[in-house]
């Protein structure tokens, strides 16, 4: 046994050491119940105080609950992604007003003091409240952005759980079994069987409000998107409206719409005077506080396309309600001359001839494809990203087809151009708690343009509004009848992906409000996330984009509402919102014009002190993955990616190649790449990069183990192949690297056929190669790597 010595140093730094720890526990530990973050909640039995202190900055979900001073009260919280969840918790507040007189308030759990469900519960009892939670999984299993929070409390740290329920999860000792006892709630879940872990947000809490004490009134909603989110829960609405009603001792009331009744405006429309409001109007901006300004830099450094640089007039804190404008540092084409042909029956009337963006010939209708990567600017944001993480970003509509709506709701350029401010009407009961659909005060063009989504598919429940705007009778039963008639709707309104300007064009007698348009029948533009093109490491204040225009023909059905209506059905040509915006921009920049990232025309020039969004600068914020390279750059990695799925594969290669070439010490593992496209000379994604990189190892100028391999679909003459084609031909080196080495295994593209198909070729790959005996070993094998974040995916439905 070795002797203890100590000197007088030693004693100096123990009894240091000593004095500190008892400092802290003193200050910090005694009450261990005050907290920073709603990860580790406040007791059952916390006071009011404690519970404000550990939510610093929330709003008080018990004050905002004991104001709305009703006897019953539903209150609706939602986790929402891209908003589906939160446009079905509106929904149903809606309907059960309608039906029952409950005043609903829906929340967004980001915002207030979940931990005072503990309190109200306690304090006000059970009886006069219902609660709802409509949420969605994300990812691989994840919470939304908005309930990261409330999930890390509610969970108690118990993480993902079980999503089968088969085992308990742990309870926190500082949110004890039972403390929610009684909270009776209704729950939703929104997800896409597509993925592994479907639907596990929903599934988990309802568990876990069960274990806490919880009663569920009805059954457990599951939407999934990869059927029919809306049919799911229309099924499920039509059920829990009666058990709703059951809850508060009312009478049940029929479903269906209520034709003779009069459609009560949401909002009152008031215009604003534009010379006494110019610091008070938003032109386009996101933000959560208020409009928002840039200048131009005076001696701005110039990009090669001479854009003069902004910052914005006030410095802030950037995050997914409030996101940075990134300049566009560089947008190039990555293919061209690549097409997608579709043939029609004959007896549909094809789209006119002489597009730029397609041909038609016979029955044949023939649209270019193009994919681009664009870099963005995230300058002195203070915003940063690893490797693998994801952007979001806010488009905004084509002016051609905002016209085009405008035109549909017979409204003239003065009414487009006017101020306008959304105020509460009071006539309608929903109208108190409601949620403002846009920042305001701004031009309707602006809403119309900048934050409204004009292309979205026109809901089944919204065409029950339209019909009481329609002075046709015929026209008006038609609409009644697609709105009851959920076939009906899908065959002529849901296939063919009919927005508002084609059902007003369809069905001209609507005279609908432009405040209801605004207010109730656009949906608010969704965030799109990219997976991050670019190397942190390398490029750590640009991020890149890779996208492939959304474009496609499709057959359209005419909603005929005449027996003498002799319309045809025709092909229509669809476009995604966001990659034909970026396109837009790429095509702006490159011909140098004067026009502005989609902002309403401002009294303001490009030179003054502070002006609205400046052109090419783009919404943006940072979503954080999980989808890593591993932390020792010495261990193998496998990566397959075919199409668009190469994108962050670009980004890992990028990262491991400079690594490899600037830090050669580090000696950098096997980095493999498996990617698919149609053709060699049309469609491969960065060949020029991938080229000159195998270039530089390949002649030794970089000591890499890097391989690209290709599969290739549509090359003529030659058998169709596709990257687990390729996974299964190197089945023996990937055992090598992900079996004995112990590297790491990327998915990155489409979830349903791509993702699922490796996934067989690797555990058929470790059956054979791993010598484990059996197929279900295997499956264990791979489900293991899962468990141990070897084996990962980034993929989408």
């Amino acid at each position: 046994m070795a002797q203890l010595s100590l000197d007088f140093t030693d004693v100096v730094i123990l009894s240091t050491v000593g004095l500190l720890s008892a400092a802290y526990y003193f200050f910090f530990k005694k009450d261990s119940r005050v907290v920073v973050s709603p990860a580790t909640s406040p007791a059952a039995n916390a006071t009011k105080k404690e519970i404000t202190k550990s939510s610093a900055g929330k709003k008080s979900l018990v004050e905002k609950l004991r104001s709305q001073n009703n006897e019953n009260q539903l209150v609706f919280f939602y986790g929402s992604q891209t908003g589906t969840a939160e446009d079905l918790a509106t929904r149903l507040g809606t309907e059960c007003t309608k039906k029952y007189s409950l005043p609903v308030l829906v929340c967004d759990p980001e915002e207030y003091d979940m931990m005072e469900l503990v309190e109200w519960i306690e304090n006000e009892g059970t009886e006069s409240t219902l609660f709802g939670f409509f949420m969605a999984t994300y990812g691989e299993g994840e919470p939304t952005d908005n309930t990261v929070d409330f999930y890390e409390w509610i969970m108690a740290g118990s993480g993902k759980g079980d999503d089968e329920g088969e085992e308990e999860i742990d309870d926190d000792e500082l949110l004890e079994s039972g403390s929610l006892r009684g909270l009776p709630y209704v729950a939703f879940g929104l997800g896409n069987k597509t993925y592994e872990h479907y639907n596990a947000i929903g599934k988990r809490l309802d568990q876990r409000l069960a274990k806490l004490g919880g009663v569920r009134v009805g059954e457990l909603g599951l939407g999934d998107d990869d059927d029919s989110m809306e049919e799911d829960f229309l099924a499920w609405k039509t059920a829990v409206l009666v058990d709703i009603a059951k809850h508060f001792g009312l009478q049940v009331t029929a479903s269906g719409a209520q034709r003779d009744a009069p459609h009560v405006p949401l909002f009152d429309l008031v215009n604003v005077a534009e010379d006494n409001a110019l610091e008070r109007i938003y032109y386009g901006e996101h933000s959560n506080k208020t409009p928002r300004r840039w200048q131009m830099l005076k001696n701005g450094t110039l990009d090669q396309e001479d854009d003069p640089k902004y910052v914005e007039t006030e410095k802030t804190t950037y995050d997914s309600k409030h996101p940075h404008y990134g300049r566009i540092l560089k947008s190039r084409p990555l293919f061209v001359d690549v097409h997608d042909e579709y043939g029609f029956d004959s007896n549909l009337l094809l789209p006119k001839a002489g597009h730029k963006r397609y041909q038609v010939s016979d029955c044949k209708v023939r649209i270019e494809r193009h994919c681009l990567h664009v870099d963005l600017d995230l300058g002195d944001s203070g915003l940063k990203y690893v490797t693998g993480d994801h952007v979001g970003v806010w488009p905004v509509n084509d002016e051609e087809h905002v016209q085009r709506l405008a035109q549909a709701l017979n409204i003239s350029h003065g009414v487009l151009d006017s101020v306008v401010q959304l105020n509460p009407n009071k006539k309608n009961m929903s109208a108190a708690n409601a949620k403002m659909p846009f920042p305001a005060p701004c031009t309707v063009r602006t809403a119309l343009v900048n934050y409204l989504d004009v292309s979205s598919t026109i809901k089944q429940h919204q065409l029950e509004i339209l019909a009481k705007y329609a002075d046709d009778p015929a026209e008006r039963t038609a609409l009644f009848e697609l709105s009851e008639n959920r076939e009906r709707y899908v065959t002529l309104i849901e296939k063919s992906r009919k927005d508002l300007a084609d059902i007003l064009e369809a069905f001209p007698s609507i005279a609908v409000p432009i405040v209801v348009v605004i207010g109730e029948l656009l949906p608010r533009i969704a965030v799109r996330y990219y997976s991050i093109s670019s190397s942190s490491v390398e490029e750590p204040t640009k991020v890149g984009i890779t996208a492939v225009m959304v474009r496609y023909a499709i057959p359209s059905c005419h909603p005929a509402h005449r027996a003498d209506d002799k319309k045809n059905d025709s092909v229509v040509i669809r476009e995604g919102l966001a990659t034909s915006w970026l396109q837009r921009l790429h095509e702006q920049r490159t011909e140098s014009a004067s026009r502005t990232n989609g902002a309403a025309a401002a009294p303001f020039s490009q030179e003054d002190e502070a002006l609205p969004i400046p052109r090419f600068h783009l919404p943006m914020y940072i979503r954080t993955s999980n989808f890593k390279l591993p932390k020792n750059p010495r261990l193998p990695v496998v990566m397959v990616g075919p199409g668009t799925g190469v994108a962050p594969f670009r980004a890992f290669v990028r990262e491991r190649f400079h690594l490899a070439k600037t830090r050669p010490e580090m000696q950098v593992g096997p980095t493999w790449l498996f990617y698919g496209c149609r053709h060699p000379d049309k469609d491969f994604l960065y060949r020029d990069e991938f080229e000159q990189m195998e270039k530089e190892v390949a002649d030794g100028s970089v000591k890499l183990d890097l391989r690209i391999l290709k599969a290739y679909s549509r090359v003529e003459g030659q058998k169709k192949q596709y990257v687990q084609h390729m996974v299964q031909q190197h089945a023996e080196d990937v055992w090598n690297m992900i079996g004995k080495q112990k590297g790491s295994f990327y998915v990155c593209g489409d979830a349903k056929h791509m993702a699922h198909d490796v996934h067989e070729t690797l555990t058929a790959l470790a059956l054979d190669h791993g010598n484990l005996g059996t197929e279900e070993r295997a499956k264990t094998w791979v489900k293991d790597l899962k468990s141990q974040s070897r084996y990962l995916e980034d993929v989408w439905a």
